[in-house]
């Protein structure tokens, strides 16, 4: 019976059609009536969630814990993420994040459970994040591990390099690029591509909408040059908020969050474009892969009912395939919680 309710209860949360979902949450949308989609009545990698272990949540007793970016060096999995003191967290939780440092956790299981190693960088031994670091991003060029991160309070973009998973870390002396949270690919011929969230301010309501633009540079330090007319590269106009990005079937393919509800009517849901040239890019779907309305579905039947889903990560393996979707956790308005890591059934988008 188990696993008969099981079965039962994926169907309801994933397998949600277009048109139900849009029933329900369609008045946040902004979308034109003829707007290109690449999955119009259906979700694919929604449908390709799993239920989440008990070991993939990870959290600390007293930290609050963002930011989550996972690599595997040799059998073990390492997961790097920010961390700040919870009761900082509950006092201020608008300002205590900015203080936040980084940390890393190690499982020879991609879905854990992940133990705790290390504070990898604190803002007192930085020398120009002097208040903190934040949203940390881990990847591999060449033979050197890059950590890339928000340096606060500047507000830009920091690398730190190693040679080893294990540290110890070196910091650029500045910041790489002006940008706040960006993604960053790194292609076969050592060139970058990189992603990132700007601000603009509407001639119309006056108000600031975060848009994305696209970068690229020869080498990973730079310098970046703004590609196409430097416009937001998302179609209609619609906003984002932390990009994460792989390359996978010969595409460009990215994951954020629904700054304002505009593609799916939940504020902060987790969304999917695809680009060929990294210029043009096409929304995969208006139903969400995933967003704090969906209860998470743990292994064994039970769920979490959870507040905020953000910062979306993913995992992708030596196939191309993505293997697990990493978010930041907040159980109740304001707070920051703990980390999970739901596993995917080897997506590959089509193209």
């Amino acid at each position: 019976m188990k696993h008969v309710f099981l079965i039962i209860f994926i169907s309801v949360l994933s397998k949600v059609s277009v048109a139900e979902y849009n029933d329900k949450y369609v008045v946040g949308c902004k979308l034109p009536a003829d707007a290109v989609i690449t999955c119009p009545d259906s979700n694919p990698l929604r449908d390709a969630l799993l239920p989440v272990p008990e070991t993939a949540v990870f959290e600390m007793e007293g930290w609050a814990l963002w930011d989550p970016s996972l690599i595997k060096v040799g059998d073990t999995y390492h997961l790097f993420c920010s961390r700040w003191s919870k009761e900082e967290d509950h006092k201020a939780p608008r300002d205590a994040w900015k203080k936040s440092h980084i940390i890393r956790a190690t499982s020879k299981n991609l879905f854990g459970p992940y133990e705790f190693q290390e504070v990898v960088a604190e803002a007192k031994d930085h020398p120009w994040a002097k208040q903190g670091l934040h949203n940390p991003k881990i990847t591999k060029v060449g033979d050197r591990f890059l950590l890339y991160h928000l340096g606060i309070p500047r507000w830009q973009t920091g690398f730190m390099f190693s040679d080893s998973v294990e540290g110890p870390w070196t910091p650029v002396s500045q910041p790489i690029v002006n940008a706040n949270n960006p993604a960053l690919l790194i292609r076969d011929d050592g060139s970058a591509y990189m992603l990132s969230k700007f601000k603009r301010v509407n001639k119309k309501t006056g108000q600031r909408q975060n848009f994305m633009r696209a970068h690229e540079a020869a080498d990973v330090n730079g310098p970046y040059t703004t590609l196409g007319d430097g416009g937001n590269r998302l179609p209609y106009d619609l906003e984002l908020e932390d990009p994460t990005i792989w390359w996978a079937n010969d595409q460009y393919n990215v994951i954020c969050t629904d700054w304002m509800g505009k593609v799916t009517g939940i504020q902060k849901s987790v969304v999917y474009y695809t680009s060929k040239d990294g210029i043009h890019y096409e929304l995969y779907s208006t139903l969400p892969v995933w967003s704090q309305n969906d209860p998470i579905p743990m292994e064994g039947g039970d769920s979490r009912t959870v507040y905020k889903v953000e910062r979306p990560q993913v995992y992708v393996n030596d196939n191309g395939e993505l293997e697990a979707l990493l978010v930041s956790v907040a159980k109740e308005p304001g707070k920051h919680d703990y980390i999970v890591i739901r596993p995917v059934d080897h997506f590959v988008p089509a193209n």
